[in-house]
């Protein structure tokens, strides 16, 4: 039996127009994205150029710092602070570092930083708030309710319940000491009742800290460790004790507050007539 043998498909064999057709669509089309391609990356980098020489053009240099909020620091310290200087392209501006440098400023609380891109920039502050004096050698400081210093005085003004026993070290913007910092908040903290009662805050080695009452006798609170408890037992004590003769309320276990008299004299009870305490 003879094998049949196909023929082979001949090469020049023509292309159906529409096949035709259809290649040369397929062609043209990648031309044009290649094309539309090369030209938006053109356009890109044109754009990133342009932006970057006009982001360094006088026309967005610094041209004024505007300090807002300020009513003790001096303006022109938060604007040294701050390392801005007029005529510095705005986009050089590192808000952050600038928020870092200015809150450096003692009286200075929160800073925010904004760029106006016609050429100002803001700089939004709040001040602290000064709560306590503290002696510093022959001087007087006055801190914040966190601790930090911020004016050195020649004269003490007035307060209602001055600190003692503890010292600053007077420079503004450094913080005082644990010692001095329990004796804040122990102001800070001790309610109009006890403030009034009180003759000063003092801090010593032997007993820590203590509140000298102003009708005399003291409260021991050792440390501002369960301050809110202390103070709740002392005014407890306070309110609900008779005083006659005291010498001093301990309140360093809150739980359990001691109350000590002074001895009587002349062999009478404490607060007789003809002796006393």
């Amino acid at each position: 039996m003879t094998a049949t043998r196909s023929r082979p498909r001949s090469r020049n064999r023509p292309v159906e127009p529409k096949f035709a057709a259809r290649r040369r669509q397929v062609a043209r089309s990648r031309r044009y994205r290649r094309l539309w391609a090369v030209g938006a990356l053109t356009m890109l980098a044109s754009l990133g150029l342009g932006a970057i020489a006009a982001a360094n053009s006088p026309w967005f240099d610094v041209e004024a710092v505007e300090v807002v909020g300020v009513t003790r620091a001096n303006p022109q310290h938060i604007v040294t602070a701050s390392g801005i200087e007029r005529g510095q392209p705005l986009v050089d501006i590192d808000p952050e570092r600038v928020v870092a440098d200015v809150s450096l400023v003692p009286y200075i609380g929160t800073v925010d930083v904004a760029r106006q891109w016609q050429g100002t920039v803001r700089i939004t502050v709040t001040e602290r708030i000064g709560v306590a004096m503290l002696q510093a050698g022959s001087k007087w400081v006055l801190v914040d309710v966190t601790g930090r210093q911020l004016e050195l005085l020649d004269v003490a003004p007035e307060v209602s319940v001055p600190i003692e026993g503890v010292e600053a070290s007077g420079v503004p913007g450094q913080q005082v000491s644990v010692e001095a910092q329990g004796a804040v908040d122990v102001l800070m903290a001790m309610g109009p009742d006890l403030a009034a009662a009180s003759r000063a805050i003092v801090h010593d080695d032997a007993e820590g800290l203590t509140v000298e009452l102003a009708a005399g006798g003291r409260v021991v609170m050792g440390d501002a460790a369960d301050l809110d408890a202390k103070l709740v037992a002392t005014q407890t004590m306070l309110t609900q004790v008779d005083l006659t003769c005291l010498d001093r309320i301990d309140v360093r276990v809150p739980s359990a507050p001691t109350l000590r008299r002074l001895a009587a004299t002349d062999g009478e009870e404490p607060g007789g007539e003809a002796g006393g305490c």
